[in-house]
C-alpha cells in the first residue's frame, strides 16, 4: 500500500559563507536561563534531560525538531528531508544536503545516520524504541540518501534521528566530551560547566543568518542586568517569589502556561497494600487534588487544572481535558474539592474512599484506620527531589494523615528513582514528576514494553495495555491512533496504577528587546526558537 508523501522540510543545499565583519544580531550576545544543571549527554544517553536535548538541538543535526506546542516540524539543514514512501513495508528515505562538514572538517554523510542507528538500536533505553524496528539502512549510490526499512510498523518514525552525532564522537555525559564533539548546526559549544554554557555562531550555517552570534546559557532562574540586555528564560519554578521578581522588573515580558511535566502518584504493583485495587482506589479517592492546587498556587493569579490524563500534559494536542495551554483563573476552580459524580472513578471522592476502606476490612480509630488485626494502615511514599515535588508532598501527606492513613516518607534522588522504588514495590507509592514527549508512546511505555530505567517503569503491564500500545503505535492515521491512546490512558487511570495530579506550570520571561519569543510547552520547544529570534532597533550588546 502506498503512503502519502511526508516531507520533513525544505532542502537547504547552499552553504552560507558568513561575513568577516559581524553585523546586527551576529555581534550580540543572548543570555538564556534554563532548568539545570547542564551535563554532556547526547540524546541517546540515559542521563539526557530536556534541557540538554534542547542544547543539542542547537549544535547537531536532526530530521525533526520540536515546535512550541510540542509538535514536530522538519528542521531542514544537513538532514535535508525525510519522506515516508511506503507502509508495506514501512519505508522512510532520509536525504542529506551536499557539501556539509562537521566543525572538525570531516564530511557529513549518510554513514553518520547509519552509525547513529546502529548505536541506538543496541541500547537498553526507551529512546531506542523505533530504531529497533528498523531492519535495514540501505545507502544510495550517490551517498546522499539512505533508505530505512522497518521490520515492524512504527507510526512515530518522525521522532527518530534527533541530534545525530559524528560517528567518531565520544559518547557519554561528561562535560569534557561535550566540548570534544564536532558540531553541525547553527551554533557550537566553546565552554561548558554544570551551570554555564557558551555557544558561538557557526558562520557556515545556511539558515537564520541574522541570528545572535553568541549564546550564554545559565542553569537556574536568573534576572538580566537591565532592560536592554537580550535575555530570555524558561522556568518550572512558578511561585509567589517568581511573581515578586516580575513585579520588581516591569520591563520583563512574561508568559504563563503549561509544561511537558505531569505531577503524579504511582502505586506499587506488588506491595501488600497497593496490589489490591480497592486500596489503590481508596488512597487515590481520599485526596483532594483541587485543594492541593489551590494551596500551591491559589495565592497567585492562575491555577492549573486537575489532571485528566496520565499520557498527555495539559495543553498538548490530544489532552482530553481541553486544548488550552494556559492555566485558569482561581475563580473558575472550586475552593475546596472537585465535583463528585455518582460513579466517581477518576474524580476525587473522600466519602467514597471511606466506604472502600470499610469494605476492605478497616475500621476507623482515633489513631487511624486499623485492619482486623489492629494494625494501622501505613504507607511508604517515595518523594522525588525538587521544589514542586516537596511542596506537593507536604500537602498530600498531610491530607492522607488527616484522613487516618499513617505515612512514612522516603527520599528519592530523582523522579526515575522514585518510579523505580514503586515499580519494585520497595515503597507503596511514589510522588514524582514525569516528562511527556511529542508522542504519547513515550509516556505509555511505563505500562508496556521492556522496563528500561528511563521509561519510568511501573512494574505493571497487562495483555490489554500491551495490545493497545502496539495497536496505537502501528496506526498511521493520527485520529484513529489518538482514540486508541485515549482508551489506553483511561485503562491505566481507572485501574489506579497511576493518579495524575496536575501539569506543572511554566514561566517564560524575556526582555522587550528580543522579538519572536512565543510560549512553549517544553524546554526544547522554547530553545528551538532561538535561531529565529532577533532584537529591536534599540537592542544593544549584552556580553
Amino acid at each position: 500500500m502506498a503512503a502519502a508523501l511526508v516531507v520533513a522540510g525544505a532542502v537547504p543545499v547552499a552553504v552560507y559563507a558568513g561575513s568577516s565583519t559581524l553585523v546586527g544580531d551576529n555581534a550580540r550576545t543572548l543570555t538564556l536561563a534554563l532548568p539545570g544543571p547542564f551535563n554532556g549527554c547526547t540524546y541517546l544517553d540515559a542521563g539526557a534531560t530536556p534541557t540538554m536535548d534542547a542544547v543539542n538541538d542547537l549544535v547537531v543535526p536532526s530530521a525533526f525538531q520540536t515546535t512550541a506546542s510540542d509538535g514536530l516540524i522538519g528542521s531542514g539543514g544537513p538532514i535535508a528531508s525525510a519522506e515516508l514512501t511506503s507502509l508495506s513495508p514501512e519505508t522512510v528515505v532520509y536525504t542529506i544536503a551536499p557539501h556539509q562538514r562537521w566543525s572538525n572538517g570531516q564530511p557529513f554523510t549518510v554513514r553518520d545516520l547509519v552509525a547513529w542507528w546502529q548505536r541506538a538500536r543496541s541500547l537498553a533505553s526507551v529512546v531506542s524504541d523505533g530504531y529497533r524496528s528498523i531492519s535495514s539502512m540501505k545507502v544510495a549510490a550517490n551517498a546522499l540518501s539512505v533508505t530505512a526499512t522497518f521490520r515492524d510498523p512504527y507510526a512515530d518514525w518522525n521522532v527518530l534521528f534527533r541530534d545525530v552525532q559524528w560517528r567518531g564522537a565520544p559518547m557519554g555525559c561528561a562535560l569534557s566530551d561535550l566540548l570534544r564533539r564536532p558540531s553541525l548546526g547553527p551554533y557550537e559549544i566553546v565552554s561548558a560547566t554544570s551551570s554555564r554554557l557558551v555557544l558561538t555562531m557557526n558562520p557556515h550555517w545556511p539558515s537564520d543568518t541574522t541570528r545572535f552570534g553568541r549564546l550564554v546559557l545559565l542553569a537556574g532562574d536568573n534576572v538580566p542586568a537591565g532592560p536592554t540586555v537580550p535575555f530570555a528564560s524558561y522556568s518550572l519554578t512558578v511561585n509567589r517569589a517568581a511573581f515578586d521578581t516580575l513585579s520588581a522588573h516591569p520591563w520583563l515580558l512574561s508568559h504563563l502556561g503549561s509544561s511537558s511535566s505531569i505531577e503524579e502518584l504511582a502505586f506499587a504493583p506488588a506491595s501488600p497494600l497497593t496490589r489490591r485495587a480497592p486500596l489503590r482506589k481508596a488512597l487515590a479517592w481520599v485526596l483532594d487534588r483541587q485543594g492541593l492546587i489551590n494551596q500551591l498556587w491559589g495565592a497567585v493569579t492562575f491555577l492549573p487544572t486537575v489532571a485528566a490524563s496520565a499520557l498527555f500534559s495539559q495543553g498538548q494536542t490530544g489532552y482530553p481535558g481541553g486544548t488550552s495551554s494556559s492555566p485558569v483563573a482561581p475563580s473558575a476552580a472550586s475552593p475546596t474539592t472537585t465535583t463528585v459524580t455518582a460513579t466517581p472513578t477518576l474524580n476525587d471522592c473522600p466519602a467514597c474512599a471511606i466506604a472502600v476502606f470499610e469494605a476492605a476490612g478497616y475500621h476507623r480509630s482515633p489513631q487511624g484506620w486499623r485492619n482486623a488485626h489492629g494494625a494501622i494502615l501505613t504507607i511508604r511514599v517515595a518523594v522525588a527531589p525538587g521544589a514542586i515535588n516537596r511542596a506537593t508532598a507536604r500537602i498530600l501527606l498531610r491530607q492522607w494523615r488527616d484522613a487516618g492513613v499513617a505515612v512514612h516518607e522516603v527520599g528519592a534522588p530523582s523522579s526515575e528513582a522514585a518510579s523505580h522504588l514503586a515499580a519494585t514495590s520497595r515503597v507503596d507509592v511514589a510522588l514524582l514528576t514525569r516528562p511527556t514527549g511529542t508522542s504519547p508512546a513515550y509516556s505509555a511505555r511505563s505500562w508496556s514494553g521492556a522496563p528500561f530505567p528511563n521509561a519510568y517503569g511501573t512494574g505493571f503491564s497487562s495483555a490489554a495495555t500491551n495490545s493497545l500500545f502496539q495497536s496505537a503505535l502501528a496506526t498511521f492515521n493520527p485520529v484513529t491512533a489518538l482514540s486508541t491512546w485515549h482508551v489506553f490512558d483511561h485503562a491505566v487511570m481507572s485501574s489506579f496504577w497511576v493518579r495524575p495530579l496536575f501539569t506543572a506550570p511554566s514561566l517564560i520571561e524575556w526582555t522587550g528587546v528580543v522579538t519572536g519569543v512565543v510560549g512553549a510547552l517544553s524546554v526544547p520547544g522554547f530553545v528551538d526558537q532561538v535561531p529565529g529570534w532577533s532584537t529591536t532597533a534599540q537592542g544593544s550588546n549584552g556580553s
